[in-house]
């Protein structure tokens, strides 16, 4: 139940776990169980492998008191579940429907911070954990859900009541805006598509099924280029109209050197900051020299908005904006279409603006999906400097910054991880670490019959498709979820079978 709501209940839950095997006692045959299980042996050997990865590395105090220590539920809890008495069937189900109805709680929780705060930034609309590892379970939910649900009843009432439970959970996937969480959902109906088809005999349903995917993907792509006109359409200013002055005779600023556009206007032409500066503080209680609810600049998320609706920076263009225009830029919202369209459309423009305007400026810094771009960019650099061992556990750090002094990039903070989980593995332990890390788990998987279970294949999709773009295993709510659902389905269940 902590894991999709408190990072300390997560550590003062597995602590209380940890002394209660210590006053259980029976020591001899907690041992005895741990070592004759071969498959517990292969999941805490990734531990032992990053711990192997301090032999070459540089920055040990990293390396053990952040790195391992992250990673520690690989090794702890596998042992305090592998060496205990194997928990019952029942209890390991009311465990995972425990998690299920916590998710589903936190997500009306998560809606009532949305519509109490009126946040833009969708990061803020998840109280308690990161909104990326959230969106994780939500997904995972999904599917395990309905999975419990026809395990336990074959009530048609309740079972619907399970299946509105996904309706709404995928409503709150996408108000939450999480890309990493939209992707983890397009990967698992992918992969559930595959999985039916190979089960399927009628050609006709199959055919159906391809072009259905087709059509969606078509349209996916005419999302992306239309957001992608938007943000590159350039409105023309006749060289006459720059030398033009406001209603009230001020003179305009024209700063050249800023070529930002919001809907093919430009931001940072025809301003009379005095004007602007006077007419916003008559309307609002927000100072212009101040900062949004955002944390933005003011003045700059206010030049942005009456750019995009194509207004001059002056008295003149402030007044035409509404009460509702006024709140918006409040908010922090930088484009009148934003209060328009649904957060997933605002999330797709927002992620195309930022990749536009890194091709433009070479500069990511400020912009999340751009950073992740550069910080790629410099692990490729630093992974080919190192890559059969990688630079060690410690170095990330090291690693990246160097990358990014190859790449000569405009980052203005380097101390930054990845956000690749399969790059992150290549740097510190290279092509021979990572390749062992990846087959102990398959093994783990094998020797514990997990693959048999739909919500673990799922899990390892959702898995799969965030470590794209994050580092879940390296972050405390994202390792203590991948531990708990892959001992759930690998170990507890393989104990009941025997």
């Amino acid at each position: 139940m902590s894991i999709p709501t408190s990072r300390f209940m997560m550590s003062v839950s597995q602590i209380i776990l940890g002394v209660n095997w210590l006053l259980e006692g029976g020591y001899p045959e907690k041992f005895r169980r741990f070592v004759s299980n071969k498959a517990a042996w292969f999941f805490t050997g990734i531990f032992f492998v990053h711990i192997i990865g301090l032999l070459w590395s540089t920055d040990l105090a990293y390396g053990i008191f952040e790195d391992l220590k992250s990673k520690l539920p690989t090794l702890t809890l596998t042992f305090l579940v592998v060496s205990s008495k194997p928990l019952p069937l029942k209890k390991l189900f009311m465990l995972l429907w425990l998690f299920c109805i916590t998710v589903f709680v936190t997500s009306i929780v998560g809606l009532i911070v949305y519509q109490t705060g009126d946040y833009l930034d969708p990061r803020k609309r998840m109280p308690f954990i990161p909104h990326v590892y959230f969106s994780m379970m939500v997904v995972f939910v999904m599917v395990l859900l309905p999975w419990l649900g026809h395990r336990f009843t074959k009530n048609k009432g309740i079972l619907l009541v399970l299946y509105l439970g996904v309706v709404w959970l995928t409503y709150y996937l996408f108000l939450l805006s999480a890309i990493t969480g939209i992707l983890c959902l397009a990967g698992v109906i992918a992969f559930l598509i595959i999985r039916g088809m190979m089960k399927w005999r009628s050609k006709l349903l199959k055919a159906f099924t391809v072009l259905s995917i087709l059509f969606l993907i078509a349209i996916s792509v005419g999302i992306i280029v239309f957001m992608h006109q938007n943000v590159s359409m350039v409105v023309e200013v006749p060289p006459g109209d720059l030398e033009e002055r406001t209603a009230l005779g001020s003179d305009y600023e024209h700063r050249h050197s800023m070529n930002m556009r919001e809907n093919g206007h430009l931001v940072f032409y025809f301003i009379a900051e005095d004007e602007l500066r006077e007419a916003w503080n008559e309307r609002s209680n927000f100072d212009y020299d101040g900062s949004d609810r955002a944390g933005q600049k003011l003045d700059a998320t206010l030049f942005r908005y009456m750019a995009s609706l194509g207004l001059r920076k002056d008295r003149e263009g402030l007044d035409a904006l509404s009460d509702a225009d006024i709140r918006a830029v409040e908010r922090g919202t930088p484009n009148y279409l934003y209060t328009q369209w649904p957060t997933s459309l605002v999330r797709i423009h927002q992620t195309v603006w930022e990749v536009f305007q890194y091709r433009k400026t070479g500069n990511p810094s400020g912009h999340t999906f751009t950073q992740r771009l550069e910080l790629w960019r410099g692990s490729i650099a630093a992974f080919e400097k190192k890559p059969v061992f990688g630079w060690g556990t410690g170095d990330i750090f090291i690693a990246v910054d160097y990358g990014l002094n190859k790449i000569n990039s405009k980052m203005e903070n380097y101390h930054m991880k990845p956000h690749n989980q399969y790059l992150l593995f290549l740097l510190t332990l290279g092509i021979v670490g990572s390749v062992i890390i990846y087959s102990l788990y398959f093994l783990y998987a094998r020797e514990t019959k997990a693959f048999r279970y739909l919500p673990f294949n799922v899990f390892v999709v959702i898995m799969l498709v965030s470590m794209i773009g994050n580092n879940p295993i390296d972050a405390q709510t994202g390792q203590t979820f991948f531990t708990f659902i892959t001992l759930a389905f690998g170990v507890m269940m393989h104990q009941n079978d025997g």
